[in-house]
């Protein structure tokens, strides 16, 4: 969705809503920050409605209760915000506890929620793939650095595009049906790269995503994960990210482990021909 009101929208027009959870929805809709931050108690109080009501319209649109919604809403009201609105709204915090606190709480939540099977599969994708490119733009391209990086490492063909639009529109007119569109979308999404992963897509290459709520990139992808990225300071956090691409860099890893073995045993002799790493 292009804007939060257009979200809400979106769940207002799910059929056979009752008036309860229209009431609901009205709340969220009228102020977004403080149903994104409040119990689902708090949220019934405010609807004047009990609170199974509250956890059964979460149901009814398609979340499993109360928290999953919450965090969807969060994570929506965040991107709403433009940088300096969301600095100024998190920046009552400051401490260093808080923000270690908050990436626990995050990482407690991915535990819980992330469809380890979407990994999975993701993995398998890549390991096919002749060639994958990771595309992501800013401080969240960090983690497709490390997933290109290590991915090289291990002996396959990832490279991170987060330069120029041209270099990447260069990049995707050369994916065929045997490539793969790595993007990694969190808190606001690139016009770009959602307009390349259509084109993509279109090419015949594997779609895949990872980013912090369903949005553009995940309604054409062919997989997807969704990890929490709110965070309590200036960005979104990048905790949980690179927590799954350190997962999925495990899965290819395992696949083939004498291969893995072999690569590796390569980048320590290039490492020792070049003196590129010291151990002083």
């Amino acid at each position: 969705m292009s804007s939060f009101s257009e979200w809400m929208a979106s769940l207002r027009s799910s059929a056979h809503l009752t008036r309860a959870t229209k009431a609901v929805l009205g709340i969220i809709e009228s102020d977004p920050e403080e149903a994104a931050y409040c119990s689902a108690q708090a949220l019934a109080d405010l609807a004047d409605v009990n609170v199974a009501t509250v956890v059964r319209a979460a149901q009814a649109l398609g979340y499993s209760g109360w928290p999953a919604f919450s965090a969807d809403i969060r994570s929506r009201f965040l991107a709403s915000l433009s940088s300096r609105s969301l600095y100024l709204h998190n920046r009552r915090t400051g401490m260093l506890a808080t923000s270690i606190d908050k990436d626990i709480e995050l990482l407690e939540r991915m535990r819980t929620e992330l469809d380890e099977s979407a990994l999975n599969t993701m993995a398998e994708h890549i390991i096919s793939a002749e060639s994958v490119g990771v595309f992501a733009t800013g401080s969240y391209a960090a983690p497709g650095m490390q997933l290109a990086h290590v991915a090289q490492m291990l002996g396959y063909r990832v490279r991170l595009h987060s330069g120029s639009v041209t270099s990447m529109v260069n990049e995707v007119n050369l994916m065929t049906p045997r490539d793969c569109f790595f993007a990694i979308a969190l808190w606001k999404s690139s016009r770009a790269i959602v307009r390349l992963a259509e084109a993509a897509h279109e090419k015949g290459a594997k779609v895949l995503v990872i980013a912090d709520r369903r949005n553009s990139l995940t309604e054409i992808s062919d997989e997807f994960a969704l990890v929490p990225a709110e965070s309590s300071e200036l960005i979104s956090s990048l905790v949980c990210a690179t927590s799954a691409i350190e997962y999925l860099l495990g899965c290819l890893a395992r696949r083939d482990e004498e291969q893995t073995q072999d690569m590796l045993g390569r980048i320590d002799e290039l490492w020792g021909i070049t003196s590129a790493i010291t151990e002083e």
